[in-house]
């Protein structure tokens, strides 16, 4: 393996940006790209010393270094079993803010998850539920975001966090890792249009509604639930959703919401990864 630049040749190799040949240009952006994540101090540290011409190429030189680094990221995850779900959409998250440090997050949802527990009357099953459900939708404060339902934060989770909205998966999503933390028994249940988190409790299987709330509905209330949202219901809606499954599912929202707002760019490159993690799970 080559070794590295020197910070001094590195710092020389991104002013060669500034060339005005652009066969030069060409080969001085292949040389850095094939650096990664080495070069991304050097750019960010240029970025400000010349014109616009060259920070608009060093802007193109980020953003395909850390796209390449979530990629690469997205095809190790994708090639486990069953990928960490937490992992999984913290880098959907960065898909939106590619510097984004997920620590803060994490350490918030131990810190809510610990909040709950040290509240909740009871260990068993539905008290923490229940004061999970009481705590982040009314307290906290988090609902479905009705008025701007398109809006790509709701795919993101450090976004959802930040503003306390989100879609149902999202929404979902944040009750499945409270829920972790806390050790209840639940899943994912990608019921058609609208996602939900299912509960097996001792006495029955019930599917909480984050985006309406919290709400519990039971296995007969889904289904006229799902007949009245123009769905014939099948038995298969209500069955548990892996964590592939359902970080999958939460991509093709945030490909679906690119597409239908005309960012081409945006939507071909997770395309790239939606597929990365379909790929890698017909493979199991």
């Amino acid at each position: 393996m080559a070794a590295l630049p020197t910070e001094r040749e590195m710092r020389s190799l991104v002013t060669l940006l500034d060339d005005e040949d652009p066969r030069s240009v060409a080969l001085v952006e292949t040389k850095i790209l094939g650096l990664g994540d080495h070069a991304i101090p050097f750019l960010e540290e240029a970025h400000d010393r010349l014109g616009p011409q060259f920070r608009v190429r060093l802007d193109g030189l980020l953003s395909e270094i850390r796209f390449r680094s979530l990629e690469a990221e997205f095809t190790r995850l994708s090639a486990l079993p069953e990928p960490d779900l937490e992992e999984g959409v913290f880098l959907l998250a960065r898909f939106g803010r590619p510097v984004l440090d997920p620590a803060p997050y994490r350490r918030w949802l131990d810190e809510v998850a610990a909040s709950i527990r040290g509240s909740a009357p009871s260990d068993e099953p539905y008290p923490v539920l229940h004061r999970l459900a009481v705590h982040l939708f009314q307290e906290l404060g988090f609902k479905g975001n009705s008025a701007r339902y398109y809006d790509p934060s709701n795919s993101f989770l450090d976004r959802v966090i930040d503003t306390k909205l989100g879609i149902p998966i999202s929404l979902s999503v944040l009750v499945l890792l409270l829920a972790k933390r806390l050790g209840l028994p639940v899943e994912g249940a990608g019921l058609p249009g609208h996602y939900m988190v299912r509960v097996t409790l001792p006495a029955q299987i019930v599917f909480l509604d984050a985006f309406h709330q919290g709400r519990l509905l039971t296995q007969n209330q889904c289904r006229h639930f799902l007949l009245r949202s123009g769905y014939a219901f099948r038995e298969e809606f209500l069955r548990p959703s892996g964590p592939r499954e359902t970080l999958a599912r939460m991509m093709r929202n945030l490909l679906s919401v690119y597409q239908r707002s005309g960012q081409s760019a945006q939507a071909e490159k997770l395309s790239t990864l939606v597929e990365l993690v379909l790929t890698r799970g017909r493979r199991q």
